[in-house]
């Protein structure tokens, strides 16, 4: 939920949910944080109407860097923060 959010990871919510509106005009597309992991680590160039470009990407990487994890959507809690091990776990 993003009032459970630091400073900083609710920044890179908020750039994330931001992104989804680009691509589908929709807060956050179903597996929106593994469509954008894939994007950081150059497995797609697109997604929906968004195209990723270097500043996207730097921005992301930047971001997720200062909040030293990554935000993924729960159906219960909504925008959750995952540490880069957690992370790590769920997306193996």
């Amino acid at each position: 939920m993003l009032d459970d959010l630091n400073k900083e990871q609710l920044k890179l919510a908020e750039y994330m949910s931001e992104l989804s509106e680009l691509a589908f005009t929709a807060g956050w597309m179903d597996e929106l944080e593994f469509s954008l992991w894939n994007a950081m680590n150059n497995e797609i160039t697109e997604y929906g109407r968004l195209v990723f470009t270097v500043q996207i990407i730097e921005h992301l990487i930047e971001l997720s860097n200062k909040a030293g994890g990554w935000i993924v959507f729960d159906e219960k809690k909504e925008e959750t923060f995952l540490t880069w091990e957690e992370w790590n776990k769920l997306n193996t």
